[in-house]
């Protein structure tokens, strides 16, 4: 899926994104929609140098053991911490997808259209809530890692720094998961498809 350009005038990029079915607030002021694009963009380009990185980590570390018999120490523990951030940039960038697993279980035994509607609902919220809840704990665990000055053994870097996305990308998701129940709602409601 790809992101619609920055907005120009007389361009309404809410609806272009209503039409790919996201998860973008309607209503949006133009400033706001153009800071909502760019972080898109940010996720998809820190997504990119994420893989790419782990996948020269990783090509690294098996030609410097295979071929020339050396091991770099601190590759493991930097493809860790890589694949950790990728993960969960991954899971907001899914979350903002909308690319949830569904089993599909819902359609087979409710055949209405409201039901499915209103059960969407409380998923979606449910999520929020679980996301939200975590988002708090992990707050909690960033705060402790800073109290304790923790730092990496190999690379040397303030665990910090690593434990930083887990917050930051609970947070993000909550706030996907509430923007998906408010237009899930709306839908439940107005009785209409919206984005």
């Amino acid at each position: 899926m790809s992101l619609p350009p920055i907005p120009l005038a007389g361009h309404n990029v809410a609806e272009d994104f209503a039409r790919d079915g996201v998860n973008t607030p309607p209503g949006l002021p133009r400033w706001a929609l153009t800071l909502w694009i760019w972080k898109l963009r940010l996720q998809r380009l820190v997504l990119v140098l994420l893989g790419t990185a782990l996948v020269l980590m990783v090509f690294a570390g098996v030609i410097s053991r295979y071929l020339l018999n050396y091991s770099i120490f601190w590759i493991e523990e930097a493809v860790t911490y890589s694949a950790l951030a990728l993960y969960f940039v991954g899971a907001i960038h899914g979350t903002w997808e909308r690319g949830h697993i569904s089993a599909g279980l819902v359609e087979v035994i409710f055949t209405r259209e409201r039901v499915h509607q209103a059960l969407g609902v409380l998923a979606s919220a449910l999520s929020a809530a679980l996301a939200g809840w975590m988002a708090v704990w992990a707050w909690d665990y960033l705060q402790f890692v800073i109290r304790r000055g923790t730092v990496s053994l190999e690379i040397g870097i303030p665990m910090s720094w690593v434990v930083a996305i887990l917050p930051t990308s609970l947070a993000l998701m909550c706030l996907y998961f509430i923007i998906e129940t408010a237009l899930k709602l709306r839908q439940l409601l107005v009785g209409r498809t919206l984005a």
